[in-house]
């Protein structure tokens, strides 16, 4: 398999499959993009076309288009492997059964259920007349694989078992359900694949038909939508109905439309909206930001957040603005939804969506809408409420700016606002950006910092070898070890690598990657020489002022230990050892700030 997975690399361009997740823009040889795993203003993420490799210098994940695809999808390797295969041509060879999983077989289940409902809506002659009045075109009804399930309990049960599938396989993709014996799921109604990401189908939603088609097998009471349940290909706070179609034209415009279903999805996009998503059966989750975030920050809702029972959409809009996201509003429809609006109006919702307004401007209509501020008790409702969506803003100056303009339309001091709004009780959905990668560059010391810039201009200068094993002695040890490979091969980077432990190359990458950062950082005008120097020097001052520390400790432990009358002889001399040890140590620094001056 080892054989097969550098056969990929060597036929895929790193740059070529990142490129389909983010914005990259070329710097010097290498390219950037603003990190898709954590939140970040200023680009952090760096891909090196040479290297064949990525790394983010903000939260210290990086790899190879293998651990990229596995970190951003979300999926294990053996799904990376089968995805990458499948754009580079290469046919994989399964050594291993469990490469065979069973989720290769509810992927497959599903394909053949959606053929199977497609081929039966080329049959209902009354629901294609259904979509066309809705006003969809068929090129729309191909290119998103809409079907029809017949009005019969096993069609598609004995569809699936006479292709060699089982029942308990089915009944797992979500297609079946057991009674007094295995029955369809979806009966008698249009269907909608759900695709990830990838645009492969792992679920559906079905719109019932009794009310233009008299069924046998559903009652009219039955709920107008139903979905598939969960399965290990489906979870419905992490599927966004259209990402796969849309992702490209997400990026292209940094910006994308959320509806709430189906129909609202696709009238849009057949109305040339290209950007549009929909949750799938939920609100809007953290699971669905962080997905969209890696795509933009900008979200447009294109549905109405204040209807009655909406307070999961509402924390899901909080969520966003808690999460970094620039969030507004298009309300066009005067009841109507997306879908009415593109056919009645075609060629105007673009328009809609770019003129859609900031959030919080939105909420201000509607609150001085429904409120009179000319009255007291109203306007004590109308501050209240917008009160408490503006301490959610995350950004002070957001909220500086709508406490003032809260102030201007209500006539109250602004430190009367502010007062108010500090008694006002909201409930938070907080999200959990800091990731564990986060969390180890946090916990990284000075030297560690200051030791890893200095190999990394190093290996852009192996000719000032001399000048960076001035910090030898004071490095952390793997990175002594690096930099005495570089010296052994005279600071040539495939031979120190060939040199070092196999867990020790990858860092030899990453410092490779980020010697190209830093210099690309500093501009044209950086004197590497002096840099290291400067390195090297701060490298042997971090390594005393840590020492001292750890001096300074125990000298506190066995001063403590003095305290106590029991055994306190013999303890005398290690006190005085320590103690001229320190005094030594802050002698050397202070010589060494002696110089710079």
């Amino acid at each position: 398999m080892s054989d097969q997975v550098q056969e990929i690399k060597e036929k895929l361009n790193i740059v070529d499959v990142i490129s389909g997740y983010l914005r990259l823009h070329k710097a010097g040889v290498n390219y950037r993009a603003l990190c898709p795993f954590h939140n970040e203003k200023t680009p952090s993420f760096m891909v090196s076309p040479s290297r064949q490799n990525w790394h983010c210098f903000g939260c210290a994940e990086g790899g190879d288009i293998f651990s990229f695809i596995q970190k951003i999808e979300a999926v294990e390797f053996p799904e990376v492997l089968k995805m990458l295969a499948e754009k580079a041509g290469v046919v994989l060879k399964y050594g291993d059964p469990k490469l065979r999983s069973e989720k290769d077989r509810i992927y497959e289940i599903c394909e053949k259920a959606a053929q199977f409902f497609a081929a039966s809506l080329g049959n209902s002659t009354i629901v294609l007349k259904y979509l066309g009045d809705r006003g969809l075109k068929n090129e729309t009804i191909s290119e998103w694989r809409l079907g029809y399930a017949p009005d019969s309990w096993n069609s598609l049960l004995l569809f699936l078992t006479g292709r060699g599938y089982r029942e308990q396989e089915i009944e797992k993709a979500g297609l079946i359900l057991s009674g007094q014996r295995y029955h369809d799921r979806f009966r008698n109604r249009l269907m909608f694949p759900i695709f990830d990401a990838n645009g492969r189908v792992v679920a559906f939603s079905g719109r019932i038909m009794s009310d233009i088609i008299s069924s046998k097998t559903e009652r009219a009471e039955s709920g107008k939508y139903i979905n598939s349940p969960e399965t290990i290909l489906f979870s419905k706070s992490k599927i966004l109905y259209g990402l796969d179609k849309a992702k490209m034209e997400i990026r292209k415009n940094d910006k994308v439309v959320l509806v709430e279903g189906q129909m609202d999805t696709l009238l849009p996009w057949q109305d040339g909206v290209k950007n549009v998503v929909a949750t799938s059966g939920t609100a809007l989750t953290e699971d669905h930001l962080s997905i969209l975030k890696r795509l933009t920050t900008n979200l447009v809702l294109a549905f109405d957040v204040d209807e009655a029972g909406s307070r999961a959409t509402k924390r899901g809009v909080n969520l966003a603005n808690e999460m970094g996201f620039g969030v507004s509003i298009v309300k066009p429809f005067s009841g109507k939804d997306p879908a009415d609006f593109v056919k009645e109006q075609p060629g105007k919702f673009g328009a809609l969506v770019a003129d859609s307004r900031p959030i919080m401007e939105h909420y201000f209509h509607q609150v001085f809408e429904k409120f009179d501020p000319s009255k007291i008790e109203s306007k004590k409702i109308a501050a209240i409420t917008l009160l408490s969506e503006i301490k959610r803003l995350p950004s002070a100056m957001d909220r500086s700016h709508w406490l003032r303009e809260l102030s201007l339309q209500l006539g109250i001091d602004e430190s009367d606002l502010k007062e108010e709004m500090g008694q006002i009780e909201i409930e938070k959905d907080t999200p959990k950006i800091l990731s564990i990668a986060t969390a180890e560059v946090q916990n990284k010391n000075r030297k560690e910092i200051l030791s890893e810039r200095l190999l990394a201009l190093l290996l852009k200068k192996p000719e000032l070898m001399a000048e960076a094993t001035k910090a030898a002695g004071f490095l952390p040890v793997g990175d002594f070890e690096i930099l005495r490979a570089l010296a052994a091969n005279g600071g040539d980077f495939s031979g120190a690598r060939s040199a070092l432990a196999v867990d020790l190359r990858p860092r030899l990458d990453f410092l490779y990657l980020a010697g190209d950062y830093e210099i690309e950082k500093a501009g044209s005008d950086f004197l590497i020489a002096e840099e290291i120097a400067s390195l090297a020097k701060a490298i042997e001052k971090e390594h005393y002022k840590e020492k001292m520390r750890q001096i300074g400790m125990e000298i506190k432990k066995r001063e403590a230990r003095l305290n106590d009358a029991a055994g306190q002889a013999g303890e005398d001399l290690d006190l005085s050892e320590l103690t001229n040890e320190f005094q030594n140590i802050s002698n050397k620094l202070y010589k060494q700030n002696e110089s710079k001056k």
